[in-house]
């Protein structure tokens, strides 16, 4: 008999510490601290700050027209893609018009691929082209999330004060600012906040053969929507000379890999002038392009540019 009460005894305990476990592991148990968020480096941070501001000034243009090249390797062969495009700054419109060559289209398009499950393992032209290209929905103005595409110099034009167009050849010589204007339209998602990222100086590398201030940089949270990682600046002037981006577009394969931006100086502002892959990209099962790059290039700055162009273009949030 006091064995059998013995049993109960220990019965009752057991079901009393299994009705209450959340509250003894909880006291016991604390969840743990989130790891601490580094110190600002306050040197690179000033020199983000100046870089940041840099990209303040409006550039008081109200249509760029350029050329834009796509460019990449496959099987030993350069395939080059161009278009027609057209911006205009007080809304970020962009609008592009590819441009063809037909008997350059008529000898990549010949041919007949054969293929099993999507994998093409013989064609009988082999410079055929391999891949079906994105249109390069790229703002020619973009700091790449440094600043939010609204304050990138996109503004109202007022109608009682003329910008001067700049010159369309790289310049170092000094520029008067335009007037800035009131009213700014937001047309992306993300401003580049210092805490955003860690900001580290690596030092001075020269970049097109001019000395560079590098910074690099590692997000602190969010890394698919802070995608900086490295920003070269000049010394005298705060000017973004190069980035490194993580990702571009938006879509597979380019949002895989990181890239390089370059800029080309145009009556003291920044204009994008190339943006290389830094790997390789892979279209599909059976593709891979060891090169590929965007390369802006012969900007020009009409006072004015038809409505129409715009009626089919892509503003905002729909690009890179």
């Amino acid at each position: 008999m006091p064995r059998r009460l013995a049993q109960h005894g220990a019965l009752a305990v057991a079901l009393a510490i299994a009705t209450f476990p959340t509250g003894v592991r909880a006291a016991e148990e604390p969840p743990p601290s989130p790891s601490p968020t580094p110190s600002p480096n306050p040197v690179a941070e000033r020199i983000f700050a100046r870089a940041r501001d840099a990209w303040r000034t409006p550039t008081g243009v109200p249509y760029l027209r350029y050329g834009a090249l796509v460019r990449y390797l496959h099987n030993g062969h350069v395939f080059d893609n161009w278009w027609d495009a057209y911006y205009r700054s007080r809304d970020g419109a962009l609008s592009l018009e590819q441009l063809h060559d037909i008997a350059e289209e008529k000898h990549r398009l010949g041919g007949v691929p054969f293929s099993i499950f999507g994998f093409t393992f013989f064609d009988t032209n082999p410079d055929a082209e391999p891949i079906r290209l994105d249109a390069p929905r790229i703002d020619p103005v973009s700091s790449f999330g440094i600043l939010t595409r609204g304050v990138l110099g996109r503004s109202t034009p007022r109608a009682s004060r003329a910008s001067p167009t700049p010159s369309v050849t790289p310049s170092s010589s000094a520029t008067p600012a335009p007037q800035p204007s009131d009213a700014f339209r937001e047309i992306a998602h993300v401003e580049a906040s210092t805490r955003d990222y860690q900001i580290d100086l690596a030092g001075t590398d020269r970049v097109v053969g001019v000395p560079a201030l590098h910074l690099t940089l590692t997000p602190l949270r969010d890394p698919d929507t802070n995608r900086l990682r490295d920003l070269w600046v000049d010394p005298s002037t705060y000017r973004t000379v190069q980035l490194n981006v993580q990702g571009l577009l938006g879509a597979k394969p380019y949002d895989g890999v990181e890239w390089t931006v370059r800029y080309v100086v145009l009556g003291g502002h920044n204009y994008v002038q190339q943006i290389v892959a830094d790997a390789p990209l892979h279209f599909g099962l059976d593709t891979s392009v060891p090169k590929f790059e965007f390369d802006f290039v012969d900007y020009h700055f009409p006072s004015e540019v038809p409505q129409f162009t715009f009626d089919h273009s892509l503003v905002g949030p729909d690009r890179s």
